[in-house]
């Protein structure tokens, strides 16, 4: 409606032309309106004569979307969907056999458009956490250096007749508002980062009108900032308010007392092993990703381009207008090839069929064979570079009054003739009676996605199955512009009222179907950079921290003799100490969450050696730089100055 006619608010009742049939337009959809396939337009359906025979209800190609009723359950609809598919296989015998496992269902319309992605959506919320567990620890320990700083002060209200209670109440608030504060910034990032994080998305992330900063989302950030304000406010508070007060009212130090100094550890160890975990998630993911993209999808993406045409009209139309697109398709200039298919490769959207093979009639009560079924036209395999095993492809013979032929791929031969020669076995679709002759064999392609499995495929002549729309592949030596210029030249000149749709070079589709797998690794290699840094920020804060309060210690070791050397091998060695344990408690974090992302992966188990070695890599260089720094300071300590300031 905007698009196309401007947000026209006469658009009610104007008349359209589609196709070159007329629509009259009865409604305007809300912008947020989102199904699991999204279309521009919706017209009423209507079943011809065929589609309403009773051989026709071996067709599954209707979605069905209803609401459930006031007290109406979905279990209960189950229920009754159960009864009903038992009285369509009494009814029905021949069409639905008792082992043929016709059977209806309903699930939840949410389901259907984010389960694909649910799996990937707790991992990204998973990282989420990591990260503000991560930060929240780091605070923890500024405020820990804070309150150590502070002893003194501590000491002197405790004289004076503050309780520990009063003094632990003073600090989490200083904690809570720090936490407010820094939740109130990361909302105001948010409502930015939102709109930029899905221009960066795939057109096809599902629901993606309904991502938006709301009230949920506030909720959220306040729940958050005082869970984390709360807790990571109170361990400094308590480790700091302990008896060590005393010593620090006496003119000691508390700053070497062991509580704090083990909580700073702690805390430093905790964010090594989250970081740990976080980086060798990605690592997995990466490695799986690598796997997918050099996976032989079947078919040449490089110089061919797609587009998809529908026609109007009978069988007879459908014949004429595409074969005579497609034989001016290939006139035209650095054209190699050029044909079409009903359901295109990596589009998501396919056709099965239920076939019978001669020689092997089905027992009473079995379930016949069921593969997934295309409809090309002569040139589509050429256009795609699919090879042919054996046998032929289609060609301009296989029109309507010739014998029928099907084309199988690999997979299915091997399924149905192990061991022996498919070509001359004839077969039978459910629904015609014409028995279909194997002239060929081909490669197999990846139909749904580089990281799905390969499915066993028949491939019809379009001419002895048309259909009213196709995918047609063109591969030429020319540029993707000029070809595309002259595929919607050819179009119109044949029909000026048929424009094709989705036109991009095949290259694109493939990219596509990887679409969303790139951008929830983008997402996650983000989440693991900032861990990254926050854990090496955590342990050199400790370690600075640590130096600085050992200055006198330090200056009192070099004055009696020890080497610059010895002062960075103590350092390094609090570093290792506290690297280590988080490295180890990370290990066996990761091996645990990593199979909670078994789903996500390729080619790959979830206890890969090297995506996790590699993780252990990256954060031990980091950790080596946040240590080098701290140590060299240890290292250049002068004795003299140190002691004087002491």
């Amino acid at each position: 409606w905007q698009r196309r006619f401007a947000g026209n608010p006469g658009i009610v009742g104007q008349t359209v032309q589609i196709s070159d049939l007329p629509f009259e337009v009865i409604g305007v959809l809300a912008e947020d309106l989102e199904l699991p396939e999204h279309f521009d337009a919706w017209r009423p359906l209507s079943m011809t004569p065929a589609q309403l025979t009773p051989q026709a209800r071996s067709a599954r190609g209707l979605r069905v979307i209803g609401r459930l009723g006031r007290g109406v359950t979905l279990a209960g609809l189950r229920s009754e969907l159960a009864v009903v598919s038992a009285r369509l296989r009494a009814s029905y015998p021949d069409i639905y056999p008792a082992d043929f496992g016709f059977e209806m269902d309903a699930v939840p319309l949410l389901d259907q458009m984010v389960g694909h992605v649910k799996l990937t959506l707790w991992m990204l919320f998973g990282a989420v956490m990591l990260v503000l567990l991560m930060a929240c620890a780091n605070v923890g320990n500024l405020m820990l250096a804070r309150a150590t700083a502070r002893q003194r002060e501590l000491a002197v209200r405790a004289a004076l007749g503050a309780g520990r209670a009063r003094l632990v109440q003073q600090m989490v608030v200083e904690s809570l508002v720090l936490a407010f504060l820094g939740g109130a910034l990361g909302f105001l990032i948010a409502m930015w980062g939102v709109d930029l994080l899905l221009a960066a998305g795939p057109r096809d992330l599902p629901r993606a009108s309904h991502i938006r900063v709301d009230g949920t989302v506030l909720s959220f950030a306040i729940a958050a900032s005082m869970a984390s304000g709360i807790l990571f406010g109170l361990m400094p508070a308590l480790a700091s308010t302990d008896s060590s007060l005393g010593g620090a009212l006496r003119g000691g130090s508390a700053s070497s007392a062991p509580q704090p100094r083990r909580l700073r550890r702690a805390l430093v160890a905790a964010d090594v092993a989250l970081a740990l975990v976080l980086l060798s998630g990605t690592a997995l993911l990466l490695r799986s990703f690598s796997n997918v993209v050099h996976v032989d999808p079947g078919f040449d993406p490089k110089g061919a381009v797609a587009m998809t045409l529908g026609v109007p009209g009978d069988d007879q139309k459908h014949r004429t207008v595409f074969n005579a697109t497609l034989h001016r398709l290939r006139d035209l200039p650095g054209t190699e090839a050029a044909g079409g298919v009903d359901y295109a490769p990596l589009s998501g959207i396919a056709n099965d069929a239920n076939f019978e093979i001669e020689g092997r009639p089905i027992p009473q009560g079995a379930q016949p064979p069921d593969e997934e079924i295309r409809v090309v036209t002569p040139g589509w395999f050429e256009a795609m570079r699919i090879p042919l095993v054996r046998g032929r492809v289609f060609s301009t013979t296989d029109r309507p009054q010739a014998l029928p032929v099907v084309t199988i791929n690999e997979a299915l031969a091997r399924r149905y003739w192990p061991g022996a020669d498919p070509l001359g076995q004839r077969l039978r679709l459910f629904g015609d009676p014409r028995w279909w002759t194997v002239a060929g064999v081909v490669g197999n392609i990846r139909e749904f996605g580089l990281d799905a499995d390969i499915q066993p495929t028949l491939y019809v002549p379009f001419d002895q199955l048309p259909t009213d729309s196709l995918t047609l592949f063109v591969r030429s030596k020319t540029g993707v512009r000029d070809l595309v210029r002259g595929a919607q030249e050819v179009i119109s000149s044949i029909d000026p009222s048929l424009a094709a749709w989705q036109v991009r070079p095949v290259g694109e589709m493939l990219t596509a179907s990887l679409a969303q797998r790139t951008f929830a690794l983008e997402i996650l290699q983000g989440f693991a950079a900032v861990a990254l840094l926050l854990a090496g920020l955590g342990l050199y804060g400790v370690l600075a921290y640590t130096v600085a309060q050992r200055t006198r210690e330090i200056g009192v070791r070099m004055a009696l003799g020890a080497r610059p050397i010895q002062a960075l091998v103590l350092v390094a060695r609090e570093s290792l100490a506290v690297v280590g344990v988080g490295v180890l408690l990370g290990i066996a974090g990761a091996l645990a969450s990593a199979r909670m992302i078994t789903g996500l992966l390729f080619g790959i188990g979830p206890a890969d050696p090297l995506a996790l070695l590699g993780a252990a890599l990256v954060l031990g260089a980091v950790s080596l730089v946040a240590t080098l720094l701290p140590a060299r300071r240890a290292a250049r300590v002068d004795p003299v100055v140190a002691l004087r300031a002491e």
